[in-house]
């Protein structure tokens, strides 16, 4: 019985240890999006790496992050998107309620790694996203981002490039992204789950049946 105790104990506090489906669960914040917190347990998990594999660039990745990003940088906490493949244009961003002047992008492909790297660590930024440069992506590099993540207060996430194959790593989350955006849940906080896909069409069909009743009622 002691024995059993003490595995526990240790199990509890290595939360890099896989546990099948009775894996703990992470602390998380909204997404921002009503339909996407409902799929996801929590939201974006917190000191942990969340993953997110496109099937095209620009089908929507960013898109599902910018109510968090907007989010921070209106406390005031500093937003890093490392290597971004798309950014969206300026009126675009102010438009999605992003205060520019706490929005830092990191262009430099040679230093993406390294940047997010140490953003992580600093534990100062709001939220961290970094687009890996083309080509293999090393586990180790991934397993050191996991690691600074811990030190981080906000979500991070690893934006991979459409047909780049991510390495094993420790991440919480990770979803397959198709335009849409449809999200693909492969990995979750809660342990291996079956496949499942998560989108937006419900709520925006809920939505045009209030506009039409709205419509209606305004004539």
């Amino acid at each position: 019985m002691w024995a059993q105790v003490q595995l526990e104990k240790l199990l509890d506090q290595r939360s890099d240890l896989w546990r099948g489906r009775a894996r703990r669960s992470f602390p998380a914040v909204s997404t921002g999006l009503d339909w996407l917190d409902r799929g996801l347990p929590g939201g974006w998990p917190l000191g942990r790496l969340t993953e997110f594999l496109p099937r095209v660039s620009g089908c929507g990745e960013l898109g599902l992050l910018l109510p968090l990003l907007a989010r921070c940088t209106q406390r005031e906490q500093p937003v890093v998107l490392a290597g971004p493949m798309l950014v969206p244009g300026p009126q675009a961003l102010i438009k999605a309620g992003v205060v520019l002047e706490h929005l830092v992008v990191v262009r430099e492909v040679r230093e993406v790694l390294w940047a997010a790297e140490q953003c992580l660590k600093s534990g100062l930024c709001g939220s961290v996203v970094v687009w890996p440069p083309a080509g293999r992506v090393g586990e180790r590099v991934v397993r050191r981002l996991q690691l600074a993540s811990e030190q981080s207060p906000g979500p991070a996430f690893v934006i991979y490039r459409p047909g780049q194959s991510p390495p094993a790593s420790v991440s919480a989350l990770r979803l397959g992204l198709g335009p849409g955006p449809e999200v693909e849940v492969l990995r979750s906080p809660a342990g291996l789950v079956e496949s499942r896909r998560l989108s937006p069409v419900f709520e925006s069909v809920i939505e045009l049946s209030r506009y039409r009743e709205h419509v209606r009622s305004a004539r």
